[in-house]
Parts: structure tokens; sequence; C-alpha cells
């Protein structure tokens, strides 16, 4: 469809626009992947854009917003033609940033692109920061907090698992859950404030508490589904995080390296040579992997390698997972060790890894993997248990909204408590408005999901359903 302003660039600029934005200042930034390209594709947004653009373009055909036209782009230092390029105009707020906005699509040529900056930040536009133009999005009120964070989540997505747990908070799915949740409490407290500010009006004198409670309690079921819903839209999100446990020289550090495909652990005969922890994320058959080295666990008198032990143990107790490795040539007493880590940590969560499978003296043991990194043996048998373990994660997130992020988990924990102190106050007798101020405060934390909090919500809700006719 047809852009209804004038054709010229200027005059699709208006001063509301300006006003709209929260950030001021026109910015500029390549949106592609740096480096040589068939096409590069430099985003402009913010008040003056298209004004500023003008002079930099000999056009080709009419500009029409949402639609793509034909131009060259032109350095007015020099009047030396740059590139010939497609230009696409969105006229605020019908944008991704909510303002007046341009993407210019040109060779994807280095030089060029760097050229097209360069004269871009000459003429009136300033290099654009990390995240800005989704903080504008948000700012003017194109999208909430959550979905801001699942548009960052779904640039870095590299796996299946981490498309799911970004696409259902950049969609919206999520952030729209929430959102009913909260408005199902500034109802509830609604109710509540009529009782208190109202106490003589007939209809707020109908309103028994049980009703409050009735609508409180369905969000406190619907906020327990959804913490129970975290583990498993962690490990969607950030992947499983395996900790790789045993004595020293048991090739820890040998199958981090061999998993990841490249060496980033340092191996070495020399026992203790890794003291601290490596965490390193890894993708195995589709899967993402948090795969973490630790120091080998024995008793040693060195304090900076008790140190390392410690936080070894520590790791495991955190972990999804738990490899623990002992060597296929070892004595009862290795395999004594390894079954009493796993009885402190939890056996359910440990995988037992016969390692060096490959040596002579290797003797199989009942409830062991055995590997060979050096020799590529067994590793099939290894990879094939994470993926079953990242699955059995993941396989439980259905089709409704699930949480990944711990801000979000951190914030659903906040108004599940407050919720809980709501009704611990209605058995106890409380006044309405210490009920009010718990109802309150789980409000503000589903709101801080979202970047919201507006009592004026509150109001609103009041004067909707009463007729208090004051």
């Amino acid at each position: 469809m047809k852009d209804k302003r004038p054709h010229n660039l200027s005059d699709s600029y208006s001063p509301a626009s300006a006003g709209f934005s929260v950030m001021s200042e026109p910015i500029a930034a390549l949106s592609t992947a740096p480096g040589a390209a068939a096409i590069a594709v430099v985003r402009l947004s913010g008040p003056g854009s298209f004004e500023l653009l003008e002079p930099l373009l000999i056009r080709r055909s009419e500009a029409h917003a949402r639609m793509m036209m034909m131009a060259k782009f032109i350095d007015p230092a020099s009047g030396e033609e740059i590139d010939e390029l497609m230009v696409a105009l969105f006229v605020s707020p019908q944008s991704f940033t909510g303002e007046d906005s341009a993407e210019l699509f040109c060779h994807g040529g280095p030089y060029i692109v760097q050229r097209i900056l360069q004269t871009l930040f000459a003429n009136g536009f300033r290099q654009a920061e990390p995240g800005e133009y989704t903080r504008r999005a948000f700012l003017n009120g194109k999208m909430d907090l959550s979905s801001a964070e699942g548009v960052k989540q779904l640039v870095e997505a590299g796996t299946h698992q981490q498309w799911i747990a970004a696409r259902q908070l950049a969609t919206g799915r999520f952030s729209e859950t929430i959102e009913e949740l909260r408005s199902r409490l500034i109802g509830a407290l609604a109710f509540l404030a009529a009782r208190i500010d109202f106490p003589d009006e007939g209809d707020t004198q109908d309103v028994a508490l049980e009703t409050v409670v009735h609508k409180v309690r369905g969000v406190s079921t619907q906020l327990q589904k959804l913490e129970a819903s975290y583990e498993s839209g962690r490990v969607a999100a950030q992947g499983l995080m395996v900790a790789i446990i045993g004595q020293p020289n048991m090739g820890k550090s040998t199958l981090m390296n061999t998993l990841l495909g490249h060496e980033r652990a340092i191996v070495s005969e020399q026992a203790g040579t890794t003291r601290d922890y490596l965490e390193e994320p890894c993708r195995v058959r589709g899967r993402l992997i948090r795969l973490i080295d630790t120091a080998g666990v024995r008793e040693t008198l060195d304090s900076i390698e008790q140190q390392g032990v410690a936080r070894a143990l520590q790791l495991a107790e955190q972990a999804d997972l738990v490899l623990l490795l002992v060597g296929s040539d070892e004595g009862p007493e290795a395999y004594a060790e390894i079954e009493k880590i796993a009885t402190q940590i939890g056996s359910n969560k440990c995988l037992r890894i016969q390692t060096k499978a490959d040596l002579r003296k290797a003797q199989e043991h009942a409830g062991y993997i055995a590997i060979s990194a050096m020799k590529d043996h067994g590793l099939d048998l290894l990879e094939a248990e994470l993926v079953k373990r990242v699955d059995g994660y993941v396989g439980q997130l259905n089709d409704q909204p699930f949480v990944s992020s711990a801000r979000h988990h951190q914030a659903i924990q906040d108004a599940k408590l407050d919720l809980e102190n709501f009704f611990e106050g209605v058995k106890a007798g409380a006044y309405d408005e210490m009920l009010a101020f718990e109802l309150q405060n789980a409000t503000r934390a589903l709101g801080g999901i979202l970047g919201v909090v507006d009592v004026e919500d509150i109001l609103d809700k009041v004067f909707h359903e009463f007729c208090v006719g004051k």
C-alpha cells in the first residue's frame, strides 16, 4: 500500500515522531554479520532519519512506506557515488523501533559498508549501541521486556531447543500469559481497593473476601506450574550443565577436548594440572551441552589444589548431569571413591564412565560406559546418553508457556511468595490493607517481567467495575 504522505523523504518526517521516542538521536548500524557477503543491511532509526537520509540518495524510483525503492548512495562531501542499493522506509509508529526507520540493502563488500557507515556518521547519525534498536522498541511500547529478551535469544539460538525457548519469548506468547495473570491480580486488588476506599457504597459492600481469595488462588496455581517448568526451560535455553568429575589423570580434560572437537583444556600426565574449572558450550547431535572440566578430586596438602577440589564437588552438586570418570586400569579403591562421590551428589544424576578402554589392562565394570577418547571408542554410546538426558528435560515442555530465564524465574518466585503471604494473612484475619499490600507486591513482581509497573491499572479497574459515583 502506498504511503499517503508526500514522497520526499524529508516530507515523511514529522515533529510528532520525534516526541514519540525516548531516545531522540538518529542511529545507524550494520544489521547483518560483518565480513564479505553478497548483500549487507544497514539499519537507520530515530527522529529525523528521513530528513538526514534524503541528501545522501539519488532516487531512481518513488519512495513509498514499507516498499523497496532503488537509489544511489552518495558522499555529499565529494559527490562520489558509493553504491547502488535498495532502500526500505518504515514510517513511525509502524516500524520495529516505533520511530521513523530505514534499511539500506547494499552490496556486502567490507569497504562499501564501511564507506556508507562513515558517510552516515558524518551526516547526523551516530553509531547505535549494542541492543539499542530493541531497547528503543521496548521504550516506545513496541514490545515488552520479555519479548525484547526473546529477540536477543533468537539471534543467539544455535540449536532447536534454544529456538523453542527464544521463540515463545520473542513472539509474545510468554508475556501474554504473564500479563493475563497480572490482570487477574489487578482485578482481585480492585475488589480489595473498593472495600477499603468505598466502604459505604452498596456495590462494594457485596464484595466477599472469598471472591478475592478465589481469584488469587487461580493465579497462584498457574504460577506454581510456571515455576515447575523452569528446570526444563533452563536446559532448553542455556543447555544441559554437565560436570566432568574424577581423580587426577582419569582423562577428564581429554574427554572434554574430544567432545568439543578442539583442544581447550591442557592435557598432561602430571597429576593436578587442572586446578580450576573450565566451562565451554558444546553441541552434541544438535543438543546444547555446557561442559565443565574440573580439578581432580583427591586428598592434597596444596592449598590451591584444595580449593579446586572443593569447587569441583560444588559444581557437581549444581550440575544437571555428572560424568564420573575412572580409569579402566584402576583398582577397587578408585571405583569405591567414585561410588562415594555418586552417593554424595545423588546417584540418579550421575553417569559412570570407564576411560582408557583401549589399554591392555582394561577390565569392564557393570554400570559403566567404557570409552577411549584417544581411539574414539564408546563415544557414540556416551553421546546417545547425553542426548537422552537433554531430551528428558526438553521433552517435558509441551504447548504450554514455560520459564527459561533466571530473571523471570526469580520474579515468579517473588510473586508466589507474596501470594503465600496473602493467604496467610487471610487465614490470620489481617486487615484488607495488609492483604492489598501483598497483592500489590505480587503484581509488581509480574510487571517486572514485562517491564511494566503501573498503579493506574488498579484505579482504572476500580472505576470500571464499580459505579462509585465519586
